[in-house]
C-alpha cells in the first residue's frame, strides 16, 4: 500500500524536514565545539531561564530527564554547568551556567542566529509563521493537557 503524497502534507515531517534543512550547518558547529545536540539544548534554556531543577531543565529543553542528567553530567565535567543546593528546598538542586558555560553559549547563539539569518535570508517576514506556530504549539499543548486530565 502506498500513500502518494502524505508526507508533503503531513505538519510533523515538514517541520522536521525544515528543522533539519535550516540546522544542518549549525549541527556542524556545534560538532567542531564538541557540544552534542541535547548539550546545546540545555545550555540555551539554562541561558534563557537561568538555574532550574532537571525536571523543569528537562521539559523546558523538550528532552527525557536521563537524556538532559546525561548531558548534564558531560557539561559538569567541562566546567559548563554547576549543580547547587537550592535555597528555597535543601533537597533540590538546582543547575546553572557557569561564566565558561556562558561564554560559550552566547558564542554559540551568536552563530545560529548568525547561520538562521543567512539561511532564511529572502524567505520574506517569517513573524506571521512564528506567530502561527506559537499559537498551535500552545493549543496543541492545552489540548494534551486536557486529554491527560481526563485519563487521569
Amino acid at each position: 500500500m502506498t500513500v502518494p503524497g502524505f508526507l508533503d502534507g503531513y505538519l510533523p515531517y515538514l517541520l522536521r524536514k525544515a528543522d533539519q534543512t535550516l540546522s544542518a550547518r549549525f549541527y556542524a558547529v556545534l560538532a567542531e565545539a564538541g557540544v552534542a545536540r541535547s548539550e546545546w539544548r540545555v545550555i540555551t534554556v539554562l541561558a534563557e531561564h537561568g538555574g532550574l531543577r532537571v525536571a523543569d531543565l528537562a521539559t523546558a529543553a523538550l528532552s527525557p530527564q536521563p537524556t538532559v542528567t546525561h548531558a548534564l553530567r558531560r557539561l559538569e565535567e567541562r566546567g559548563l554547568v554547576t549543580r547547587t543546593t537550592s535555597p528555597d528546598d535543601r533537597r533540590e538542586r538546582l543547575v546553572t551556567l557557569t561564566p565558561a558555560g556562558a561564554a560559550l553559549t552566547a558564542e554559540l547563539v551568536a552563530e545560529a542566529t548568525r547561520l538562521e539569518a543567512e539561511a532564511l535570508a529572502g524567505a520574506g517576514d517569517l513573524s506571521d509563521l512564528m506567530a502561527q506556530l506559537r499559537d498551535l504549539t500552545a493549543r496543541l499543548e492545552a489540548r494534551a493537557g486536557a486529554t491527560e486530565a481526563l485519563a487521569g
